[in-house]
């Protein structure tokens, strides 16, 4: 004979309002509570989202912030702007992902099965897809050791343009005819960042052998004359100067105008030199190199 403790005991409590593992929520009890934790999850979510903003804004601010005596502010600021979009982009997966899963929690889901089978999954996917591993590995450490940022103009294989965006897997370059290069991270095996810190202008004018001593004269005058404008003044980070003869050719020689400027300063400062060049050696009556003379010379 069963005591009635005991059978008390054994016919169990009241179910609570709590959904079991696998069970959907089907009494209005059950709804509620539902729609109560998925409220604060929500509520969570957009508190952690607005958090992530707030970081990614604030590395901004911090990189734009001018220091006393900064020479790299420009670099800082493209990798502060890199990394606040990093910092997005992750951010806003991360959460996506996390709020997915609590919410299948909250409707009875039992999510271990599922990660468990995303683990092999994921492994077998990485097996078929490693070009796309390779492209978020890469673009990670593209962007940890700052190898460029957004606005730099880099080359990278046969294209050279201004980098408009960057993501973990695709980097997008705008070259100079407008043209977007959306080119795979995984794909990059150099860089060639044209904007890092400073630059060099070498800009190579041809005259006849016979004008090369006043031609020499004209081009020192227009390097000092370039050195003197305070409009351009600021680009220079050494005083800009004709080295003399570079080359030598059939009929003619090359005199080398050659500047340091700042990163973003070359093409600039080499249409000047070009377009002063031009203007000073015809103001000197230095005639322009024969067209036999011109072909030889490339030869």
């Amino acid at each position: 004979m069963i005591p009635e403790s005991s059978a008390t005991t054994m016919q169990g409590t009241p179910s609570t309002t709590q959904p079991a593992a696998g069970h959907f929520p089907r009494t209005r009890e059950e709804l509620v509570d539902a729609a109560l934790q998925m409220g604060v999850i929500l509520i969570v979510a957009i508190i952690a989202y607005w958090i992530v903003r707030l970081v990614a804004s604030r590395v901004e601010k911090l990189g734009a912030r001018q220091r006393p005596s900064d020479t790299d502010h420009h670099s800082r600021l493209q990798r502060a702007r890199t990394a606040a979009t990093l910092l997005r982009n992750v951010g806003h997966v991360v959460l996506f992902v996390l709020v997915a899963l609590m919410a299948l929690r909250v409707f009875g889901f039992n999510t271990s099965p599922l990660l468990a089978s995303a683990g092999v999954f994921g492994l077998a996917i990485s097996f078929g897809s490693q070009s796309l591993v390779r492209d978020y590995v890469t673009g990670f450490f593209l962007q940890f050791e700052h190898q460029f940022a957004i606005d730099d103009v880099v080359r990278i294989g046969n294209v050279e343009g201004v980098v408009e965006d960057i993501t973990l897997r695709l980097v997008y370059v705008r070259e100079g005819s407008g043209a977007l290069n959306i080119i795979p991270n995984g794909q990059i095996t150099q860089v060639t960042n044209l904007s890092r810190s400073w630059g060099r202008v070498n800009v190579d004018v041809e005259v006849p052998w016979g004008s090369a001593d006043e031609a020499e004269k004209a081009l020192d005058a227009v390097a000092a004359e370039m050195a003197a404008d305070d409009d351009l003044a600021p680009c220079f980070l050494e005083p800009p100067s004709a080295n003399g003869i570079e080359r030598l050719g059939a009929g003619t020689v090359t005199i080398r105008l050659t500047a340091r400027v700042t990163a973003g300063a070359r093409d600039r400062i080499a249409r000047e030199f070009r377009q002063r060049a031009k203007r000073s050696l015809d103001a000197a009556k230095i005639p322009s190199v024969p067209y036999p003379a011109a072909i030889a010379s490339t030869r």
